[in-house]
């Protein structure tokens, strides 16, 4: 049988005029991804498999915490925060087929996320295809935020930044004129390693006068240490990871090179590194860069670490879960700025509006502008003193070396 046709009565007009009117109007941020009235659904990828899984649900959870938090203080702009987790396990293949899934298959409204250096990297060119805004959580390779790209930010310090922090205290230190460097030969080291031989290059009195590989995984440092012994430096600048630099630091008080030493970031967790590397004694002379605000335990911490406890009270306190804290926080003031009539474009705007931004748990304050997406070029050192981690600030703060 046909079906009948006819003329649409008026109401029927009026009701299907206000619908249409509903959609086109408030209801426009129902066209992106992510977002429905009431939720913001957001994306994490990280390793939470394989051999560095202890760096995943760790990192994750700071930045959760946060969102939980933010929740539970009623949401923002009326909408409550959706996590959802994929797993990278640390590689590039991996982290490329998880973001494909959050982007396309859970349909995320930004993703923020991200541990390791290469395989965060391995995703960039899928966000600027896909136009999904990313903040990356922990992973510091240059690369990832440079150059400077629409929908990329970042909130923790590069690899340049690291290095610029580590030669700009070794040339605050008294009487260093000859230095030495130990390093590993991937991406990660070499975004450091550039920034401290360009400073190096520059003059100023210093002199680069040994440069030893040791490789991952190394579980001797004899032969790199020995050749650090005759070269008679007056400071050892140390690339490694933290499992190579306990080894590292490890056989240098074996062997009587008593330093100073200058690490990286990755290591600055001293207590653990001491652990790895057979007591307090062995890491006397060791200052490393640390983009947190304090050590764990101190006061400056004190509200992070017990925000970590509340909603995750299973977790160790460390400084895993601070790491990417600063991008939590960054995101949400941006989701505020941006409105309820949210959408990924106002988003990244009201990103750009970011000044002075305190960033909780991190030592620098968040700001992001049109031409610069990233948002914490700055970190400062640590020591131990008395079994107690000691923040020094940028410089060396005075007196003779140890």
């Amino acid at each position: 049988m046909a079906r009948k046709t006819g003329t649409i009565r008026p109401s029927i007009l009026k009701a299907i005029a206000l619908a249409a009117s509903l959609c086109a109007g408030p209801a426009a941020w129902a066209a992106e991804p992510g977002i429905t009235s009431d939720t913001i659904r957001i994306g994490m990828f990280g390793p939470l498999t394989g051999p560095v899984s202890i760096y995943g649900y760790p990192i994750n959870d700071g930045s959760i915490a946060v969102y939980k938090q933010v929740n539970d203080a009623g949401g923002i702009n009326g909408r409550k925060i959706e996590i959802v987790q994929e797993d990278d396990a640390c590689d590039p293949t991996k982290a490329r087929a998880a973001v494909k899934k959050l982007v396309s298959g859970d349909n995320v409204f930004i993703v923020h996320g991200g541990s390791c250096s290469a395989a965060t990297f391995a995703t960039r060119d899928s966000f600027i295809d896909e136009q999904v805004p990313f903040m990356v959580m922990a992973a510091t390779l240059d690369k990832i935020t440079a150059p400077l790209n629409h929908y990329i930010f970042a909130t923790v310090p590069t690899g340049t930044v690291d290095g610029e922090s580590m030669i700009r205290f070794v040339q605050s230190m008294p009487n260093v004129k000859r230095v030495a460097i130990v390093h590993h030969t991937d991406e990660w080291a070499n975004a450091k390693l550039d920034a401290i031989r360009k400073a190096l290059s520059a003059g100023g009195g210093m002199t680069q006068v040994a440069d030893e590989v040791l490789d991952r995984n190394a579980s001797d440092a004899t032969a790199q240490v020995l050749k650090l012994k005759d070269a008679k430096a007056d400071v050892v600048i140390f690339v490694t990871y933290p499992g190579e630099s306990a080894v590292f630091l490890r056989d240098a008080h074996k062997y009587g090179l008593e330093g100073p030493f200058v690490g990286t970031n990755s290591v600055m967790d001293l207590l653990d590194l001491a652990q790895r590397a057979g007591g307090l004694d062995v890491i006397r002379n060791v200052y490393v860069g640390a983009f947190l605000n304090g050590p764990i335990g101190s006061e400056a911490m004190q509200p992070y670490a017990a925000l970590v406890h509340k909603y995750f009270p299973d977790d160790k306190i460390q400084s895993l879960p601070f790491y990417g804290m600063s991008g939590a926080y960054a995101v949400v003031e941006a989701l505020r700025r941006a409105g309820p009539d949210l959408t990924r474009e106002k988003f990244i705007a009201a990103l750009e509006t970011l000044r002075d931004l305190p960033a909780g748990p991190s030592y620098c304050h968040v700001t992001i502008t049109p031409t610069n997406h990233q948002g914490c070029p700055a970190q400062q050192i640590w020591t131990v003193r008395d079994g107690n981690i000691l923040p020094l600030g940028e410089k060396w703060p005075g007196g003779p070396l140890r």
